[in-house]
């Protein structure tokens, strides 16, 4: 063979050994979200008194919804414990990303049965990509957290006499397409205590078994749980403290508390107005915002959150780590359908 055609085999077969290469690294082309079938998006009445809202049947709603709620409906992650989802921390947005709000209805095909929350939170991100041009990221940043450890003289949590597995799912909302929910029964007005609303000594009646229910009043919060997950509390911490907490205390089972607290460094944008989204009122497996609780305006000031929960052995300690942040770049005022 002559060296020339040495040298056109040798191109040749190069040729050939690159293009499997250059194919195997060609970017793939992402596969579409999935998306709802029909979608109604309203500014919500003036004067709302409740907010919030969730799957139920083949739909997602929402009453008096902002921005903020729907990408916390849309990016949330499910807790590390377990129990409930963790709030994604939100950075950037409109000016109006807590004050202007929405009634939306968001109908799903239910024909292959029930949608897991994943998919779910998938085709909320399209709804929010194509009515409120949402252009947003993912990313992780070094962020302050909290973990919560146990005190010194270690927790002082009272487990429920009943552990058995018998209590309802972690906190959350129903599954889309899934079984409706039980329809929601407010509990009768609470009697008045002796001497009046806010006497020194009331304590509320517990929650049902497995629920964990928030009371606000003019000067403090309570929090209850009735045979509650221990991870169901956690996440309703990381709501209320305004960071990611990472339970360190190794603490497992159902436990009874009630937890009293100022709203002082409460930072949880879903409560200013109403619950925060895919609450319920307080029923079995859910958490829920009720009535007023009485307060003695002569009583001993309501300590802070922080302060609070070192009466149940445990701390809240301030750190950093890796968290997941949403970064909002834009998004537009949907228009009215």
């Amino acid at each position: 063979m002559k060296p020339a055609g040495k040298v056109l085999l040798f191109v040749a077969s190069l040729a050939f050994a690159v293009a499997p290469m250059l194919s195997e690294t060609r970017p793939q082309a992402a596969s579409p979200k999935p998306t709802f079938e029909v979608v109604s998006i309203k500014p919500s009445a003036p004067n709302l008194n409740i907010r919030g809202g969730g799957p139920r049947g083949n739909s997602v709603t929402m009453v008096g919804g902002s921005l903020r709620m729907l990408l916390q409906q849309a990016y949330a992650k499910p807790n590390a414990t377990g129990g409930g989802t963790q709030q994604i921390q939100i950075i950037g947005g409109p000016n109006w990303i807590d004050s202007d709000l929405y009634d939306i209805n968001a109908k799903a095909d239910c024909s292959a049965g029930p949608i897991p929350r994943e998919q779910m939170q998938l085709m909320m991100q399209s709804m929010l990509e194509d009515r409120f041009k949402l252009k947003a990221r993912v990313e992780t940043r070094e962020s302050p957290v909290y973990n919560l450890v146990l005190g010194r003289d270690g927790s002082k949590m009272k487990m429920s006499e009943d552990q058995s597995a018998s209590a309802p799912a972690p906190i959350g909302p129903p599954q889309l397409c899934g079984p409706a929910p039980p329809p929601i029964t407010l509990p009768p007005p609470l009697p008045p205590p002796p001497g009046g609303p806010g006497a020194p000594g009331f304590t509320p009646p517990p929650p049902p078994r497995g629920a964990l229910r928030m009371m606000m009043g003019p000067a403090g919060m309570t929090m209850q749980g009735s045979a509650t997950p221990f991870g169901n509390f956690v996440s309703f911490l990381g709501q209320f403290s305004g960071r990611p907490v990472i339970d360190k205390t190794g603490l497992k089972g159902l436990f009874d508390f009630t937890l009293q607290f100022s709203r002082e460094g409460i930072t949880l944008p879903g409560l200013v107005g109403g619950p925060p989204p895919g609450l319920g009122i307080g029923g079995p497996g859910g958490g829920g915002l009720g009535g007023p609780a009485p307060v003695d305006p002569a009583a001993d000031p309501i300590p802070s959150l922080f302060t609070a929960i070192q009466e149940l052995g445990l701390r809240l300690e301030s750190t950093k780590g890796p968290v997941e942040v949403l970064v909002v770049e834009s998004a537009e005022k949907p228009t009215e359908n």
